[in-house]
Parts: C-alpha cells; sequence; structure tokens
C-alpha cells in the first residue's frame, strides 16, 4: 500500500509542478490538456478501485454474518475461506483509492484482522477444536464493524457514482494553486474517509493466534524486562567494544522508542543500536562494500559463534544462512539441554573476504528469550513419528519450541527426512500429534534456506 500511495504521490507533485511551470510560461491551455488526460486516465482506475471496495467490503459483511449462525465444520469452512479472499481483496482496492496513508490505517488494519481471523479459525476447525463464545464474540465486533464500514463505503460510492464529482480530479490551470491545500480532503478522498477511520476508535482489541493480533503489538522484550536502564554514554562504550576495531569515530544519532527502546549511534559506515535497559546490541550494520571471496562457509561460521559467545554466553545452534554480496549471514537459534527455542533468534553477518562481523540482528533474541517452564511431552517421540507421511524417511530428530503465527509457541518434535533428494523439516505438536509446520530445504550456491 505504501509504495502505490507514494507512485500516486509523486506523480501529483509531478503533474502540479508541470502545471505550475507552464502557468508562468503563459502556456495554461497545454498545461490543462495534459492535466485532463492524466485525470481521465486516473479517474477511471479510482473509480473502479472504490466500486470494487464497496464490493468486497459488502461481500465481508455478508460472510461475517453467515458466520454467527453456522456451527458445524462443512459449513464454517468455505465461510472463512471466503472471508480470507474478501480481505484480501478488500486491502488491494483499498490500496487503490486516493486517499492518504493516515486515513486509512485503522481500516487497513480491521480488513487484515478479518483475514487473519478467518485463517485462525479455519486452523481451529482443521484441529477439530469448535469456536468457543469468546472466539464467536470476536466475530461479532467484526460484523458489527463491517456494517458500519459497508454503508460508509456504499455512500461514498453513490455519492461519486453519477459522474459529478470526480475522485481524483487535480486543480485545473484556471483556479488558484495555492488552494490545492485547502481542497485536498475533497480531491482525495481524505474528508469522507476521516470519518470512516474515526470510527474504529472504540474497536476492541482482537487477541488471537495470528500475526495480526493486538496482543503483538503490546509485546514487550522478555530478556531484559528487569534490567536497568543506562546512559547514552555507557551505550556507546558497548557499541564501541562490541564492534572490537579501531577508527570507527561513533556518534550518537537519537533515540528509537516503541516496544524496543535504544540508543543509536553511526560511523564510518557503521550503524548500531543499543537498547536503552541492560545494554544489548539489537542491530549493526557495516555498509563498506566487500568486493572479494577469500574464506569459506566454516571459516564464517567459526567467527559468528565467537561473536555470540562474547556477546550472549550462551548457547546457540546453526540453522540456515545465506550469501550474499561477498557477506555470509547466518541464522542461530538458542539451545538449552538439547531443545532448540527458534523463537531466540540471531542473526550474523561474515564478512567473506576479511572475516570481520558485519552484521548482526538480536531483536528475535531479545523480544523472546526468557527462561520458560516446559510442561514434558505427551506424547513419545515414536508415537510422533507415526504422524509422518510414508513419503518421508527420517534422518534425524530433536524437540523444537517454535513460535506460532501469533508470536505465541508450541514444542513440538522436529523431524528432519528426505524425500528423494529433497530434504524436509517437519514439526510435530508434543501433545497433540498434530503437524504444526513443514518446511523444504534448499541448498544452492547462495546458501541455505528453508520455504
Amino acid at each position: 500500500m505504501n509504495r502505490s500511495y507514494s507512485r500516486r504521490v509523486t506523480v501529483r507533485i509531478i503533474s502540479f509542478s508541470v502545471a505550475g511551470a507552464l502557468l508562468l510560461a503563459g502556456a495554461g491551455v497545454g498545461g490543462y490538456k495534459m492535466i485532463s488526460r492524466y485525470s481521465d486516465s486516473s479517474e477511471y482506475r479510482y473509480q473502479l478501485a472504490l466500486n470494487n471496495l464497496s464490493d468486497y467490503v459488502s461481500n465481508i459483511r455478508t460472510s461475517l454474518e453467515k458466520s454467527l449462525y453456522t456451527n458445524t465444520p462443512a459449513q464454517q469452512q468455505p465461510i472463512f475461506a471466503k472471508l480470507m479472499t474478501m480481505s484480501e481483496g478488500a486491502k488491494n482496492a483499498l490500496s487503490q483509492v486516493p486517499i492518504s496513508g493516515e486515513q486509512s490505517l485503522s481500516i487497513q488494519k480491521y480488513l487484515a484482522q478479518v483475514g487473519d481471523y478467518s485463517f485462525f479459525a479455519l486452523s481451529e476447525i482443521a484441529k477439530n477444536k469448535p469456536l468457543t463464545d469468546e472466539q464467536k464474540n470476536n466475530l461479532k465486533s467484526f460484523y458489527k464493524y463491517a456494517c458500519e464500514l459497508d454503508s460508509s463505503i456504499g455512500d461514498l460510492t453513490a455519492a461519486y457514482g453519477d459522474g459529478s464529482a470526480r475522485l481524483g480530479s487535480p486543480v485545473t490551470l484556471s483556479g488558484n494553486l495555492s488552494s490545492i491545500g485547502e481542497k485536498a480532503d475533497e480531491l482525495t478522498l481524505d474528508g469522507g474517509f476521516r470519518e470512516m477511520n474515526e470510527g474504529f476508535t472504540d474497536y476492541p482489541t482482537m487477541i488471537y493466534d495470528g500475526p495480526f493480533s493486538d496482543h503483538i503489538e503490546q509485546q514487550k522484550p522478555k530478556l531484559i524486562q528487569n534490567e536497568q536502564t543506562i546512559t547514552a554514554e555507557e551505550a556507546q562504550t558497548i557499541a564501541e567494544k562490541f564492534i572490537h576495531r579501531k577508527g570507527v569515530g561513533l556518534e550518537y544519532s537519537g533515540n528509537t522508542e516503541g516496544n524496543l527502546p535504544t540508543y543509536n549511534f553511526t560511523g564510518k559506515n557503521i550503524y548500531i543500536t543499543v537498547t536503552q535497559k541492560g545494554g544489548h546490541v539489537v542491530l549493526f550494520n557495516d555498509y563498506t562494500d566487500m568486493i572479494d571471496t577469500t574464506l569459506s562457509f566454516d571459516d564464517a561460521l567459526v567467527e559468528a559463534q565467537k561473536l555470540l559467545l562474547r556477546t550472549t554466553h550462551e548457547t546457540f545452534a546453526q540453522s540456515y544462512y545465506s550469501f550474499d554480496h561477498n557477506i555470509c549471514t547466518i541464522n542461530f537459534a538458542y539451545t538449552d539441554n538439547d531443545i532448540i527455542y527458534y523463537s531466540d533468534l540471531i542473526k550474523v553477518g561474515v564478512s567473506m573476504q576479511t572475516g570481520e562481523i558485519v552484521s548482526y540482528c538480536a531483536s528475535g533474541y531479545i523480544m523472546n528469550h526468557t527462561k520458560r517452564e516446559l510442561s514434558t511431552p505427551k506424547l513419545t517421540e515414536d508415537q510422533a513419528r507415526s504422524q509422518l507421511s510414508p513419503e518421508l524417511k527420517i534422518q534425524s530428530s530433536r524437540i523444537a519450541l517454535i513460535p506460532t503465527a501469533g508470536k505465541n509457541e508450541v514444542l513440538t518434535y522436529e523431524f528432519r527426512c528426505t524425500a528423494g533428494e529433497r530434504t524436509v523439516l517437519v514439526y510435530i505438536n508434543c501433545d497433540t500429534g498434530l503437524e504444526e509446520q513443514l518446511y523444504i530445504v534448499m541448498k544452492d550456491d547462495n546458501g541455505v534456506l528453508v520455504i
């Protein structure tokens, strides 16, 4: 959405700038014709986008109402599948309507949550779990706001549908260019969508296991929860020690707030951030070009492991890696008592030319690392094995705590398998025997990745 919005803004700026230049040069008629052609070509797209948005939202409203009355998986599955499709279509249509980003944020979030929640509901149904009363109440909330949104967008569609007003019509040369700012709401539909956006002020918090759940925005970094706040000067000392080089010339460049507050520093081709609480390096990048490869992957792995031992004093297991511009980026997950914790992730980039650390990202580790009290698996490993496809041959296994879509965690048996020449990772729930995840391991000259 942001990319398409930026393109629209750029086009408008260029159009208005050209119009102004032509006016000053006395070429008003030619400029007017040019802007008219632009307006005619874009107006159809804007009208189509608004009509499509209206249709999608109407379908969402109807499907959500049906979801309130169904109670069997056979009827629920197609409804939630349709909701996923309709919400994605509505998001795409909304991104093409000429309104400013801030006037659509709440609506975009609502549409994303409708699709995300529908996927969550389908997952629950697949596990033979009926929707709880709380989950059904969430559907009622979605339906209530769908009714309001459908009515408001329907009114806007009708208002612009008779052709008397144009959705994206720019100010013509016969008008005063200084009035553009005053008419911005009218010209870009901001006025109409602002009211809709504000209608989501009392929208209830949605907590469920999905990537757009509200609890993700409220998540606090677990590693530093009980640590003390340090000064910017102390953070700079930590940053310099981490970089472990002379002549970088670090300077304080401000703070980043939010869920993970940091002090930020820049130097010669360098950017590094340190947490305000506890003084942990979150992000480090050295933007110096690496022009050659003289080291092997094993050499890079050794250097990355040295850094992790020096900075965290914890044990990590290498999972997958990639090569790009003579840099090897390796993903590491925290391990303890033969259990791998995939939420506690650190990415380390090593120069294949010098062996120096050139990138580091520990946000996953800082946000998720904490002492867990894991329950004893209800299923044995042999029982979990029986859930695997007969097409797979098991090569190894271990226990893994893996993140769900909603940043929760589930304990699984990780089976590394082969299927012909393919390597496949399968994660079986330690308590239910359900397949939680399945990945295909891809290995080529660019590294080892999972899809």
